[in-house]
């Protein structure tokens, strides 16, 4: 469950740097956001498939680590 944290953590920094410089460019919040959707609003359908699948990848290997059997540490 770390690696989604952490997944999640950089995708908030990601998205705070985004919006920060366009606020420095004098873009106001609202339309920086407004942009971020638009973006994902005109991707096609393969394209979607693609960002779901490798956003998705942390998290089916994060599933996958936790039922994956464990050897005992004791000897």
């Amino acid at each position: 469950m770390k690696i989604i944290g952490i997944y999640m953590v950089l995708a908030l920094l990601t998205l705070g740097m985004i919006v920060s410089v366009d606020m420095i460019a004098g873009t106001s919040m609202t339309r920086s956001l407004q942009s971020i959707i638009s973006v994902f609003a005109t991707t096609t359908l393969q394209e979607a498939c693609c960002m779901i699948v490798f956003a998705g990848l942390p998290v089916f290997f994060a599933a996958a680590d936790l039922f994956k059997p464990r050897k005992s540490t004791r000897n």
